[in-house]
């Protein structure tokens, strides 16, 4: 048997010499195999001594807090104070956590609620007596409805049209243990109890208005019933806002949507430009109104005032011709004549005012042309 393995077609082992029976040649000699004669450690002794050990309390031979070695009988120690401290630290391991500023975390005692731990460190039961959960309460959470399916998308209006609507919810967790523990699938939730609301508010508006003017509106009344509902399912869910991407009638009928769309701008335009042709005229005559109203109060105490003014000199007169009637009547014949004759070009003569009297004649007077 011995001979079979020395004539190998290999040859001897490596490191050993050969007489040519090698293929190969001359193999290099193993620098880390021992050399014959002395001692190697083998595996199966030191775990056999590595468990004697244990087994002991960590006492007996060998070089101390290590291994003995040096053939079959080698053996491992340790002190008893590693696994006292291996187990400390498996413990604070276990047992102290830290929270970041912008988490929140959620302690359970054999699977059941006990506390909420805000920022900071904190210590609790090791595992699997109390657990731990951690979420970041203060990250803006993006809810997407209608993006990607139609049957998301199409809503129907208070006139009963159709109108396709994507819209997204921006909320945070405000109380970690209702997110957590009383309802399953929060971010589903959300979801749905947005698309319920948004309907609903479709469904009691009409399409004009949705499209148009009134998305503020309908924003902030989807924002609080959406919140009043989550509120409602102790959902531990604060919706910050609601924004509407898109809010068109179906791509089918866009055109002709928006055909009626324009001729109705169109009507609104005209509409308001009448109106404001209206309140120009209707300006423009009152201001007419007023200014003839101011006229006629004018001439009014203008006339009154005239009357009173004749009144009170025919009173004047009428006086003086009870105290002097003859002269009265031949100063108001005088003033007359005066009157009647101012205007006039020609001179009278008076023939009682005797021959002895020369007439004075304004020569100036009568060169002026139409005088006679």
């Amino acid at each position: 048997m011995a001979d079979d393995k020395n004539n190998s077609p290999w040859g001897k082992p490596k490191g050993q010499s050969g007489n040519g029976n090698n293929p190969w040649g001359q193999g290099k000699p193993d620098r880390n195999r021992p050399k014959p004669g002395e001692g190697s450690a083998d595996l199966d002794n030191v775990i056999q001594g590595f468990k004697s050990r244990v087994q002991r309390g960590g006492s007996g031979g060998g070089g101390r807090g290590g291994f003995s070695g040096g053939g079959s009988g080698g053996d491992v120690k340790f002190p008893k104070w590693i696994f006292a401290v291996g187990a400390l630290g498996v413990l604070a391991f276990s047992s102290i956590f830290t929270v970041q500023g912008n988490e929140q975390a959620v302690v359970l005692r054999f699977g059941d609620y006990v506390r909420t731990a805000g920022p900071g460190l904190h210590f609790k039961l090791p595992a699997p007596f109390e657990t731990k959960t951690i979420r970041n309460v203060t990250q803006q959470r993006e809810t997407r409805v209608g993006v990607n399916r139609a049957a998301e998308s199409l809503m129907l209006t208070g006139d009963e049209n159709i109108v396709d609507i994507n819209f997204t919810v921006l909320w945070v967790i405000k109380d970690l243990e209702s997110y957590l523990f009383k309802v399953d699938q929060p971010d589903d939730l959300v979801k749905s109890a947005a698309e319920s609301v948004v309907r609903e508010v479709i469904g009691k508006n009409e399409l004009d208005a949705i499209i148009t003017t009134g998305r503020q509106e309908l924003r902030g009344a989807v924002t609080e019933q959406l919140q009043a509902l989550l509120d409602e399912y102790e959902a531990g869910v604060l919706v910050n806002d609601v924004q509407f991407q898109k809010t068109d009638p179906p791509a089918e009928v866009e055109d002709d949507f928006l055909d009626v769309v324009n001729a109705q701008q169109e009507a609104e335009t005209a509409v308001n430009e009448a109106r404001a042709y209206r309140n120009t005229q209707v300006l423009e005559a009152e201001g007419t109104a007023a200014r003839l109203l101011q006229e006629a109060e004018g001439y009014k105490d203008s006339v009154i005032a005239d009357a009173e003014g004749e009144a009170e000199r025919f009173r004047l007169i009428y006086e003086e011709y009870r105290r002097a009637p003859r002269v009265t009547r031949q100063r108001m014949y005088l003033e007359t004549i005066e009157d009647i004759y101012g205007d006039a070009d020609k001179i009278i003569l008076d023939s009682d005012a005797g021959s002895g009297v020369v007439p004075y004649l304004p020569l100036d007077k009568l060169a002026r042309p139409g005088a006679q």
